[in-house]
């Protein structure tokens, strides 16, 4: 009985050690932490820290669906009809906090389908505290709420949409909070890069140089550019007033110039105003209008030397759901260029889905 006990108490010490060593063997390992994507609210809705890095990074663009529309233009010659687009836009902005300030930088990618070229760049700079550096607009593009009144066009435009005014050219912002300022110089065409005059490799002259300040008071605000275009030798000086007026906003819009430049050469001045009406929260009508004087150039001197011309037109914006909505105008146009007269109808359908 000993022996026998014995044997059977070896057994099952060694099935015990066995199956701990066993047990032991499959023991899984424990599984690294994971870095998931933090939320950045430091500069706003949307940012997000790129993993291992203390950059926030914002991602967003729009789907645009538009059909434009308009009638002879018998002035120029330019045929009625209508045309389809349909555009894509990313927009990338990195921010950061460094000693020197906000270091940020944009990249806008853009592409429609009614253009022979593939995505190219919009809007694209970097800025680090009020310096910034790259290509984006100026003030005359700003805008409206509405699609009458073309402070970045004029009367004899395509009818589709307004001239768009993007430089490559540096800027230094002053902003107070109610009050701001910017001086900026601008590269015009850059693009051509170098050019030829009589066999000797030259670089671009074409440059300008631009300012503005502008002020909020409760719901008014308003500001003041002025412009110098060193090739033309002529500038501008404009200004843009709003006002939260009953169910609305106005909108002011004056530009005065001594003469035709890249910044202005569609008159010697204009003056439009729109009102953005609130019917509900996701429906609102814009009336506007807009009026131009010396609208005719004489090309050997430079100089306007007359006509005039006038616009008047409606827009409608319907918020559709959220990230949708549909935007329509029509518009009228009339141009006297002090030998004949001819007008225009245009307007367009849109839906944009924004993210």
């Amino acid at each position: 009985m000993n022996i026998k006990s014995l044997l059977l108490g070896s057994a099952a010490a060694l099935a015990a050690v066995s199956g701990a060593q066993a047990a032991d063997a499959i023991v899984a390992a424990e599984p690294e932490p994971m870095e998931y994507v933090r939320v950045c609210d430091a500069f706003g809705t949307g940012y997000f820290y790129i993993p291992g890095t203390e950059t926030c990074l914002k991602i967003g663009g729009y789907v645009r669906v538009q059909v434009d529309g308009r009638s002879d233009f018998d002035l120029t010659g330019q045929q009625g009809g209508y045309r389809t687009n349909t555009r894509a836009q990313l927009q990338f902005d990195a921010k950061s906090d460094t000693e020197l300030g906000t270091l940020a930088s944009k990249i806008t990618l853009r592409a429609n389908t009614n253009s022979d070229s593939d995505f190219y760049l919009e809007e694209t700079y970097l800025e680090i505290g009020g310096l910034r550096v790259g290509q984006f607009y100026n003030y005359f593009d700003n805008g409206l709420p509405g699609e009458t009144v073309l402070s970045d066009g004029g009367p004899f435009g395509s009818g589709y949409i307004a001239g768009d005014t993007l430089n490559n050219s540096i800027r230094y912002t002053f902003d107070g909070g109610a009050f701001q300022a910017y001086i900026q110089a601008d590269a015009f065409n850059s693009e051509a890069g170098w050019k030829f005059d009589n066999g000797i490799v030259d670089t671009q002259d074409e440059v300008g140089v631009n300012a503005m300040i502008a002020g909020k008071f409760g719901g008014v605000s308003i500001d003041l550019f002025g412009a110098y275009d060193f090739d033309w030798e002529d500038g501008v000086i404009a200004s843009t007033l709003s006002a939260e007026i009953g169910p609305g906003k106005l909108g002011v819009f004056g530009v005065y110039s001594t003469g035709p430049s890249a910044y202005w050469d569609f008159s010697e001045w204009s003056i439009g105003a729109e009102y953005a009406i609130a019917v509900t929260d996701k429906f609102s009508i814009t009336p506007g209008a807009q009026y131009w004087d010396n609208v005719t150039r004489n090309y050997g001197t430079g100089d306007y030397v007359g006509g005039d011309a006038w616009r008047v037109g409606v827009t409608a914006d319907y918020k559709i759901t959220q990230g949708l909505t549909a935007k329509a105008t029509v518009n009228y146009t009339d141009v006297d260029n002090g030998v004949e007269s001819a007008d225009r109808w245009d307007g367009f359908f849109r839906l944009q889905r924004s993210f």
